[in-house]
C-alpha cells in the first residue's frame, strides 16, 4: 500500500529557536515535511506564495504584522492553504481571533509533538483543531464551528432583540422552520435554551462574523 504524500509545513516565528524545536520534534514524525521557515509574516506570505505549502504553523507575536494578519494574507495568496496558530497565550479570545481570521487550527506551544501532529493532519485534510488545554472554551468553540449559516444568522437576529415571527418574515421562512432551526442550533451547542445559545455565541463573538467565528 503507498504511503500518502507527507504534509508541506511551513515555519513561521521569529525565534530561531523556536523553529528549530518544531523541527526536531516533528523530525520523527511520518507525512510531515518542513519545507520553509519565516521570521515575519511578510516573509511567511512569499514562502507560501513559492513553496505552496499544505500548512503554515505560525506564531501571534511576530515583528511589524502579527500572526493573526499574517493568516488573513496567507489565505488571500492561498486559499488553499490551512493556517495553525502556534502561541504561548491560552486566551480563548484570542483563539475567537484566529479562527475568524480563518485559521483552522490553534495550538499552544506547550502541547506535546502529539498534537501538534495530529493538528496537522487534522487541518491539512479540512478539519479544524484546537488543542485541549484552551479547557471548556475549546470546546464550546467547536460546537460553534458546527453552526450552519442559516442557525447563525437567526441567532444573530435573536440577539438583535428580535422576535421568531420577526425573523421569519425578515427571512422569508416560517415560524415553524425558525423554531426548527433554533431547536437544532441548541442541541449543536448542548445547551438548554435558545437565551443560553445566544448568550454563548455574543461571549465568543461568533455572531455577524461573515461565516466563521
Amino acid at each position: 500500500m503507498p504511503h500518502a504524500t507527507p504534509k508541506r509545513v511551513v515555519l513561521c516565528d521569529d525565534h530561531e529557536i523556536v523553529r528549530e524545536a518544531i523541527k526536531a520534534r516533528m523530525a520523527s514524525v511520518e507525512g510531515v515535511d518542513i519545507v520553509g521557515e519565516a521570521e515575519t509574516g511578510e516573509e511567511l506570505v512569499e514562502e507560501v506564495k513559492e513553496l505552496e505549502p499544505d500548512v503554515c504553523i505560525v506564531d501571534v507575536e511576530l515583528p511589524g504584522k502579527d500572526g493573526i494578519d499574517a493568516t488573513k494574507d496567507v489565505l488571500k495568496v492561498r486559499p488553499e492553504s490551512r493556517v495553525i496558530i502556534f502561541t504561548a497565550h491560552a486566551q480563548p479570545d484570542l483563539l475567537t481571533l484566529a479562527l475568524r481570521a480563518g485559521a483552522s487550527g490553534y495550538v499552544l506551544k506547550s502541547a506535546p509533538s502529539e498534537d501538534i501532529a495530529r493538528a496537522i493532519e487534522v487541518v491539512a485534510d479540512g478539519g479544524t483543531f484546537v488543542g485541549t488545554e484552551l479547557g471548556q472554551g475549546a470546546g464550546e468553540v467547536e460546537k460553534l464551528l458546527e453552526l450552519t449559516p442559516r442557525e447563525r444568522e437567526i441567532l444573530e437576529l435573536l440577539a438583535e432583540g428580535l422576535r421568531v415571527k420577526q425573523i421569519a418574515d425578515r427571512l422569508s421562512l416560517s415560524p415553524a422552520t425558525v423554531h426548527t432551526h433554533v431547536r437544532n442550533a441548541i442541541a449543536r451547542m448542548e445547551v438548554d435554551t435558545r437565551t443560553e445559545a445566544v448568550a454563548l455565541a455574543v461571549r465568543f463573538s461568533y455572531l455577524g462574523a461573515g461565516g466563521k467565528v
